[in-house]
């Protein structure tokens, strides 16, 4: 159950997290990501520190490719 979690989950370093994704886009489309920081009972300090860090590397990223669907609903 959980390597099937760990396999349909986007997780990791900022690379990898985008890397991920990129590899999704063509099976899925374009989508909306979901996204969760805390795990299980991790400390709140671990996943502020991964927000930050998603926020900082993952999102300029994200955001410079552009969202089709999200530019057209605005």
């Amino acid at each position: 159950m959980v390597e099937a979690f760990l396999k349909a989950a986007v997780w990791g370093t900022p690379d990898r997290t985008l890397r991920e994704l990129d590899e999704r886009r063509p099976a899925v489309g374009e989508f909306e990501l979901c996204t969760c920081f805390r795990f299980d009972g991790a400390p709140y300090e671990l996943a502020e520190r991964s927000l930050r860090l998603y926020a900082k590397e993952v999102l300029p990223v994200l955001k410079s490719a552009g969202a089709p669907a999200a530019a057209a609903a605005r």
